[in-house]
């Protein structure tokens, strides 16, 4: 259940006011002054307008796809107007979940994939079973659209699926006489030998955050464990996953302490860190290392036994929107859908498409490791939970694992016995749910 608010009479704000909240990350206040801003206001020199914030608007990779997309939209729909606009990533689910909370949704809903099926269980999306059923969605997209099924149906169309690779610094491998590992011993050997003054083997996220979950399971799914079972129970003690637990934290005694993700990419870019794991989205990121450092920068198949492979973000359309908005939001994502759009997407944000057969001949000799990200995607295994009930309760199973996270790294609790903690927790989250 979502926040409760007053139902205080509120001077009611204009769109614009609206915006500017919302973008200064003031969803508390923003959250109960919106009760009662409805779809009706939503207009501009008569055409309907549809609300889309995302965290993408101010990214000037992914933007890019967006604006072309909503500029053919608008071709396509001159009645419709799309108002597309930033909001931080940090806190972007929490003040989506505080606006659905306070009846106040936008139109084009924009979410990381992995919350998707939370918003689902609320009640918070509208079914796109029989509306795909008209599109070939269901026999070219990747099979990381599964995420998007609860209770047999399909909330939403999945944007990116990927599989997790290696990015590597070869001038510091070759310090220490190594080679691409291809094994998770391998690079924890090479980081312990690359670790020291002021120069660290590995990178990871080591101060809180969303991305301990997400870099702590890539360990142990690739290792060929799990922490969610598709029965519904949990695994997080099985030998398996207790084994990708200790590789997992042996890789972490070589990462600096304390920092978050974009500190562990700033460090890599600047040729203070040897290797890290992530998506293929870090390609372009590579662009802005130092003259001195980028050319020793590559990436690599991630050296585990499978791949693990994750969920990156979905567009869905709120349940509660009136027929005319809910078709027009359906006909921009059908747009997104198509091969043409699914082709740009390649080209324009250098990431693997959903749609099979998206990859060109012209993407890959300008952006060659487009051909490993599409491999690794076609291969990936889920880091996230299977079973339904889990995705659901994914946000407290997420902080539970991350603190478990946080347990490997600042203690000395051994780590089979961190492992035991961590499901009694969960099965009890579980229960008390």
């Amino acid at each position: 259940m979502g926040p409760r608010y007053e139902n205080t009479p509120q001077p009611r704000p204009t769109r614009v006011t609206r915006r500017q909240a919302l973008s200064l990350g003031l969803a508390v206040a923003a959250g109960s002054a919106l009760v009662g801003c409805g779809q009706e206001e939503r207009t501009a020199n008569g055409r309907t307008v549809l609300e889309f914030p995302s965290w993408q608007a101010g990214d000037s990779t992914f933007s890019r796809w967006w604006k072309e997309l909503i500029a053919a939209f608008r071709k396509q729909r001159p009645d419709i107007e799309v108002d597309f606009y930033g909001l931080p990533f940090d806190s972007y689910v929490d003040q989506i979940t505080i606006r659905f909370a306070a009846n106040d949704r936008p139109d084009i809903l924009h979410l990381p994939a992995r919350n998707a099926a939370e918003f689902a269980g609320r009640g918070w999306l509208t079914p796109l079973e029989s509306r795909l059923r008209g599109t070939d969605v269901a026999g070219t997209w990747t099979p990381l659209q599964e995420e998007m099924a609860l209770d047999g149906k399909d909330y939403g169309v999945l944007l990116l699926g990927y599989g997790y690779c290696l990015y590597y610094n070869e001038a510091l491998l070759r310090s220490v006489g190594a080679r691409v590992p291809t094994t998770v011993e391998e690079m924890i050997t090479t980081a312990e030998a690359i670790t020291g003054k002021g120069v660290y083997g590995f990178g990871a996220t080591t101060a809180p955050s969303p991305d301990n979950y997400t870099e702590l399971a890539a360990f142990v799914v690739g290792g060929g464990g799990a922490l969610s079972r598709d029965d519904g129970t949990f695994s997080a003690d099985s030998d398996a996953a207790v084994a990708g637990l200790d590789q997992y934290r042996r890789a972490l005694a070589q990462a600096p302490r304390g920092i978050q993700p974009q500190q562990r990419n700033e460090l890599f870019l600047t040729g203070k860190i040897a290797m890290l794991l992530d998506g293929p989205f870090f390609l372009n990121e590579l662009a802005g290392a130092s003259t001195r450092v980028r050319p020793a920068l590559s990436v690599a198949r991630a050296p585990f036994r499978r791949v693990p492979g994750g969920v990156s973000n979905s567009i869905h359309i709120p349940a509660g929107l009136d027929a005319r908005r809910t078709q027009a939001v359906w006909d921009f994502i059908e747009l997104a859908t198509t091969p043409a759009w699914q082709r740009r997407y390649v080209e324009l944000t250098v990431n693997p498409a959903p749609r099979r057969g998206s990859l060109t001949a012209r993407a890959v000799a300008r952006t060659p490791e487009l051909e490993l990200f599409q491999n690794l995607a076609d291969e990936a295994v889920s880091i996230f939970p299977g079973d339904q009930t889990h995705r659901e309760r994914f946000g407290r199973i997420s902080d539970i694992v991350s603190a478990a996270a946080t347990s490997l790294i600042t203690t000395g609790e051994s780590t089979a016995g961190i492992a035991a903690h961590l499901q009694r927790q969960l099965d009890q989250a579980l229960e008390s749910s």
